[in-house]
């Protein structure tokens, strides 16, 4: 185990200031484990994004607790939300829902190698070289991030997190926008990662990311985070009946802001 959640509630807040407002979810208990994908499934608008926030420690807890365990935290405290940027970015990478909220550089080669650089990790321009060809890259090495298409600016941005390779990454929507090649070129990578030993929190609507990755599922509902059985074969319909749907009056509630709504 890395990340331990019991009785987490959150709220959606300021990512910068790490505070948080409307509270969206409680009473929910679950684990990140080192080497498993963890599904998070559920309806538009129940908190899926805000819990992955707050799981990467990019949102303060609202309530109950949310504890790193020593394997992941080190010497640095077990409240992710209180660890530095530079604590943050060896330890827990995300993924935003919306990629362009991440960009740093000013091209699609200098974003990759800006994660393993900062911490001067000796094989950055390998690492960046792997991920041109691996994400289909290659062509655009030079161009900005800003320029890219929806689908190049998502796997841009899971390449310059996975660079760095953190113990634990939250992705938001990691196969959003993405043609049949391309889906399998995410998916193919997220697998190599779980596998060598990366904990991955996903928060998805993609009931084939879902079963191609084996994933563990909980789905998020107004009352907690529900385990899917394995035995259902990835059927997520049960625990769906009991996830009502929460309207936002055309609002993307999900979708993760540096400001807390007004």
């Amino acid at each position: 185990m890395l990340l331990e959640a019991l009785g987490l509630a959150t709220a959606r807040g300021s990512i910068l200031r790490r505070t948080g407002g409307t509270r969206v979810g409680s009473d929910i208990d679950l684990g990140v484990r080192r080497g498993r994908v963890l599904a998070v499934t559920g309806p538009n608008g129940i908190g899926k994004s805000t819990l992955g926030l707050t799981l990467a420690g990019l949102l303060r807890p609202a309530g109950g607790t949310l504890e790193a365990m020593p394997a992941l935290a080190g010497d640095v405290g077990a409240a992710p939300y209180r660890w530095t940027s530079r604590q943050l970015a060896s330890r827990i990478g995300t993924v935003f829902q919306d990629p362009g909220h991440q960009f740093v550089a000013r091209s699609v080669r200098e974003e990759l190698a800006a994660g393993p650089r900062v911490l001067g990790l000796p094989d950055a321009d390998e690492r960046v070289e792997d991920l041109l060809d691996l994400f289909g890259l290659r062509h655009l090495a030079d161009a900005n991030p800003f320029t890219l298409s929806g689908g190049e600016q998502r796997r841009l941005a899971i390449g310059a997190v996975v660079a760095s390779r953190p113990p634990v990454v939250v992705l938001d929507e990691p196969t959003s926008g993405q043609d049949r090649a391309t889906w399998q070129a995410v998916v193919d990578l997220l697998g190599a990662t779980a596998d060598a030993g990366t904990a991955l929190v996903v928060v998805t609507h993609d009931r084939d990311l879902v079963r191609a990755l084996d994933a563990d599922e909980v789905v998020l509902a107004a009352d907690g985070a529900h385990p899917v059985s394995t035995t259902s074969g990835g059927d997520a319909s049960s625990a769906d009946a009991r996830a009502e749907p929460v309207t936002s009056g055309g609002a993307d509630l999900d979708r993760p802001t540096t400001e807390v709504p007004r």
